[in-house]
C-alpha cells in the first residue's frame, strides 16, 4: 500500500484547495505535517508547514465565533466537533478549532438549522441581515442557494476582508477569481468546507464484469485521454443481458451503465465541457451554451440513457420500486449487486460499497472528445458556499478567525480526510488513488451554475434527457427569455454596487 499513501498524500500536497477549471496541473503546495507510524497515519503537529497564514497574534477576549451550517452531520462535521472520539475526522476538526481558539482567545460554534429545506439555512442570513442581530459570523449555504441569497444584496465582499489572502493554498482562488465580478465577490470556498471532496461526482466500474466481458483496461484509457463519451457509449452497449429471461429489461437485468434522474445527469454538462455562461469584457455573464457542441450533447446523452437497455436509469418511480431511501443508494445498490458495469455516484456514497466483495475501481467521467483539455467534474450543490453577512462588526476580527481556520484545516483536516479516509474507505487499488488525483484535480464550479437559482440554463440537459426529448433548439427557443431574465437579475445586482 507504499503506493496509494504516496498518491494520497500528492492529492494532499496538491489538490487540497484547488476546484480547478481545467486540467492545468495544480501548483506546488507545503506538505502538510503528516507522518507515516506504519500501521496508521498521524496528524503531527510538532512539525509545521513551510507556508504560514502570517495572522497578527492579538486577542479577541472570549470573543464566540459563530458558523451558521446545516444540522446534517455530514454538515456539523465541517464546523464543529464536541470532542475527540478516535474518528480521525471529527479529532482533525476538534484540534483545528482549539488551534484556533487558543490562538486568539476565541470560542468556535456551530448554528444549526434545518436540512430538510434548504433555503431555511439562506432566509435565516437574510432574516438576520435585515434585523442586524449579528445572529452569526459566517455561513456555508447550500452552493445554489448560496448564489440566490447573494443576489438579495445581504452579503459581505470577500475583497474587503484585510487577511483573506487567496493566494494561500487553503482557499480556492480560481472559484474567486471565477466570480468576481469589478472587485466584488460575495461567495468563497477554502479547506474549511471538507465536504467539497464528499460531494464530488466519480464513476466506479466493476472490474469482474469487464474480465468477463473483455474490457479495455479502463485506467489506460483514462491515462491515454481517450476516455470519450463516444468511447463510453460503445462499450456500455456490449453489456446488457436479461438475467432473468422475462423478455423485457427491468431490475433484475445487466447493464453497462446505472445513473439516476437527479443531479448525476447535470454533471455531464460539466463532464463535457459545456459552460452555460461565459464573462464578458465586464465579467458579466451571456449565454454560450447555443451550440451544436450542446446539441450533440443532448443527443448523444439521450442514446446513453435511454437506447438500447444499455443504462439502469433510476427515475423516481424506480428508486421508489426498489426500496431503497433514495436514488443515491438506489444506484449504489444495483451497483454492489453486480449489475452493471459501470455507475455514476457521488464520492460519500461509494462507502456504501465498503462490505462489496467484487473489485472495483474509480475513474473520472469520460471527456467530449480527445480534444478536450482534460477530465472534468463538478462538487455537487449540496457542498457549501461561504458567505459573510454585509452587517459584520469586526470585519477584521473576521476575517483573521476565518483565515486561521483555513490555515488549520489545510494543516490538519484535509490531510487526515485524503490521507486516511480516501485510502480506507474508497481506494481499492493504487490506480483508483491515481484517478482520484485527476478527478478531484478537475472539479468545476462555474458562474453560470452558482447563481443560476434553477432559473437559467444550467438544468437544461437535466431537463432533456428526464422528458426524454431530444431537441435543444426548440428547449432553448422556450425557455431562452426566463433564462436571460435570471442572468439580467445577476448583472443587475452587481451594477447597482458600482
Amino acid at each position: 500500500m507504499k503506493t496509494r499513501n504516496l498518491y494520497l498524500r500528492l492529492i494532499a500536497l496538491l489538490l487540497i484547495s484547488a476546484f480547478l477549471f481545467a486540467a492545468a496541473a495544480c501548483a506546488d503546495n507545503a506538505e502538510p505535517a503528516v507522518t507515516d507510524t506504519g500501521s496508521e497515519t498521524q496528524i503531527a503537529e510538532e512539525t509545521e508547514p513551510e507556508v504560514k497564514d502570517d495572522l497578527p497574534e492579538t486577542d479577541y477576549n472570549g470573543y464566540v465565533f459563530n458558523i451558521l451550517t446545516r444540522d446534517a452531520d455530514h454538515h456539523i462535521k465541517e464546523v464543529y466537533a464536541v470532542e475527540l472520539n478516535g474518528e480521525v475526522v471529527n479529532d482533525a476538526v476538534f484540534a483545528r478549532n482549539r488551534a484556533v481558539e487558543e490562538r486568539f482567545n476565541t470560542e468556535i460554534k456551530s448554528v444549526e438549522v434545518g436540512e430538510s429545506d434548504e433555503s431555511t439555512l439562506t432566509r435565516f442570513i437574510t432574516k438576520s441581515v435585515m434585523a442586524n442581530d449579528n445572529a452569526f459570523d459566517l455561513a456555508l449555504a447550500h452552493t445554489v442557494y448560496a448564489g440566490a441569497v447573494a443576489l438579495e444584496g445581504v452579503l459581505y465582499n470577500w475583497h474587503d476582508m484585510e487577511y483573506t489572502d487567496f493566494s494561500k493554498p487553503w482557499w480556492n482562488s480560481v472559484l474567486a477569481d471565477e466570480l468576481t465580478v469589478k472587485g466584488h465577490l460575495f461567495l468563497a470556498v477554502s479547506d474549511m468546507c471538507i465536504s467539497a471532496v464528499d460531494y464530488t461526482w466519480v464513476m466506479v466500474f466493476n472490474k469482474d464484469l469487464g474480465r468477463e466481458y473483455n474490457v479495455e483496461n479502463l485506467y489506460d484509457a483514462v491515462d491515454s485521454k481517450t476516455w470519450t463519451l463516444d468511447r463510453f457509449s460503445a462499450l456500455i452497449k456490449t453489456i446488457p443481458s436479461d438475467l432473468d429471461g422475462d423478455g423485457s429489461f427491468g431490475l433484475g437485468d445487466l447493464y453497462g451503465f446505472a445513473t439516476h434522474y437527479n443531479s448525476a445527469v447535470t454533471n455531464w454538462m460539466f463532464a463535457l465541457d459545456q459552460k452555460v455562461t461565459e464573462a464578458d469584457e465586464d465579467g458579466y455573464p451571456i449565454m454560450c451554451v447555443n451550440t451544436d457542441k450542446m446539441a450533440d450533447i443532448v443527443t448523444k446523452m439521450y442514446d446513453v440513457m435511454h437506447e438500447d437497455n444499455s443504462t439502469m436509469f433510476f427515475d423516481a418511480a424506480t428508486v421508489t420500486a426498489t426500496g431503497k431511501s433514495s436514488h443515491d443508494t438506489a444506484v449504489a445498490s444495483f451497483f454492489a449487486q453486480n449489475q452493471t458495469l459501470i455507475a455514476a455516484l457521488r464520492l460519500y456514497v461509494i462507502e456504501e460499497l465498503r462490505s462489496m466483495e467484487t473489485d472495483f475501481g474509480i475513474i473520472p467521467f469520460p471527456m467530449y472528445d480527445e480534444n478536450q483539455a482534460g477530465y472534468y467534474t463538478h462538487v455537487d450543490g449540496h457542498a457549501p458556499l461561504m458567505c459573510l453577512p454585509k452587517t459584520l462588526t469586526d470585519a477584521s476580527r473576521t476575517s483573521v478567525i476565518i483565515e486561521a481556520l483555513s490555515y488549520e484545516s489545510w494543516k490538519r483536516v484535509l490531510p487526515a480526510v485524503y490521507d486516511i479516509v480516501l485510502e480506507s474507505k474508497y481506494a481499492r487499488d493504487d490506480e483508483s488513488a491515481a484517478m482520484l488525483d485527476i478527478i478531484l484535480g478537475g472539479r468545476v464550479y462555474t458562474f453560470g451554475y452558482i447563481y443560476d437559482d434553477w432559473k437559467g440554463m444550467q438544468w437544461s440537459l437535466h431537463s432533456l434527457v428526464n422528458s426524454k426529448k431530444t431537441d435543444f433548439a426548440s428547449y432553448y427557443a422556450k425557455n431562452e427569455k426566463n433564462a436571460q431574465r435570471q442572468y439580467d437579475k445577476v448583472i443587475n445586482m452587481f451594477e447597482e454596487l458600482f
